[in-house]
């Protein structure tokens, strides 16, 4: 029976994870937005930047749309070298990453992003065996770019975190998995950031989201799975058909759901600092939800300086709807 890395082997692809980490990291599609956001970031933070990271649906033309934001993340040394305040730098210390709104005007034409500010311990830690939550650990379990590296040493820990992040995010979805091939197994591993946030409910950005990198999915999850297979966590059903085996895999389904479920908290523990830190934060959320559903939702100016008290109203009546949504684990 051929393991699903195989073919890729014999043709002379990548040996190991690293090596096709490696080969695609410096790898995305560029644009004028991408060389003001990469100037601002070192002109903002200096020699203190290690990297920035480029993520999310705008690293394809198949997952982005009109309205999506680039995504980034910011990593830096040291945190007191962030901010003359220490009430600013001390903060990011508390559930990272911090989460920012960046807006540029250049030939009258305005760049929009979003970007996460890490330390480089705290990502190093986000992806480890001992990371508190999935929020870091199931971005970098993605496809990701590095559009900046302060040095070599800078880019080859980014690359070996994102091969941490992937072989965690692999070990967690077997919890999950009952009979599997290589597409499903990677759907699962994709759909691990979707049970770990509340976010706005859409059945599509899975799909999106693998078909946009399903090449570098398959070979690098692909690689993955072999090594699953050797280690013999899985069993064998047929010629491309695996399922766990409970006993030896490393992370129970109980474990699973408990880390899911203290993801989700985390997560929801975010928002008041994403609040103050987002300027903004409500336009975003109302534009995702449009682009989503279609659902154009008026927030009067009164209400907006009070959204905290009265939001509540919202964002029940659109979980009712089904529009936002806790992904859990189905039973």
């Amino acid at each position: 029976m051929s393991e699903p890395g195989q073919k890729q082997e014999e043709q002379g692809r990548a040996k190991s994870l690293y090596d096709l980490v490696d080969a695609a990291i410096l790898e995305y599609p560029d644009d004028e937005a991408i060389g003001l956001f990469r100037a601002w970031f070192k002109q903002r933070y200096g020699t203190n930047l290690l990297a920035i990271v480029f993520f999310g649906s705008c690293l394809s033309e198949k997952s982005r749309s009109a309205t999506s934001f680039k995504d980034f993340i910011a990593v830096v040394d040291n945190y007191r070298r962030t901010s003359l305040n220490p009430l600013h730098w001390l903060s990011h210390w508390t559930l990272p990453p911090d989460l920012f709104h960046l807006s540029l005007q250049y030939r009258g034409k305005n760049h929009e992003c979003k970007y996460y500010l890490i330390s480089l311990k705290q990502l190093l830690d986000a992806v480890s065996d001992s990371a508190k939550d999935f929020y870091l650990l199931g971005r970098l379990s993605k496809r990701i770019a590095v559009i900046y590296y302060r040095d070599e040493e800078s880019l080859e820990l980014l690359a070996q975190a994102q091969c941490k992040a992937m072989r965690r995010a692999a070990e967690i979805s077997l919890g999950l998995l009952d009979r599997f091939d290589l597409e499903n197994f990677i759907k699962a591993i994709i759909r691990l950031s979707y049970l770990a946030e509340t976010r706005i409910k859409d059945e599509r950005k899975i799909g999106s989201l693998y078909e946009a990198h399903s090449e570098f999915y398959q070979q690098a999850y692909g690689l993955i799975l072999n090594d699953i297979i050797r280690k013999e966590l899985v069993g064998a059903e047929g010629e491309n058909l695996w399922h766990p085996l409970p006993a030896q895999i490393p992370c129970a389904k109980k474990d699973v759901e408990q880390f899911l479920a203290q993801s989700r908290k985390r997560a929801k523990a975010r928002w008041p600092k994403m609040i103050l830190t987002v300027d903004n934060w409500l336009d975003q959320l109302l534009s995702k939800l449009e682009r989503t559903y279609g659902i154009k939702l008026e927030i009067p100016g009164w209400e907006r300086p009070i959204i905290l008290i009265t939001g509540w109203r919202h964002y029940f009546r659109l979980k009712r709807e089904g529009k936002i949504h806790e992904h859990k684990p189905e039973g």
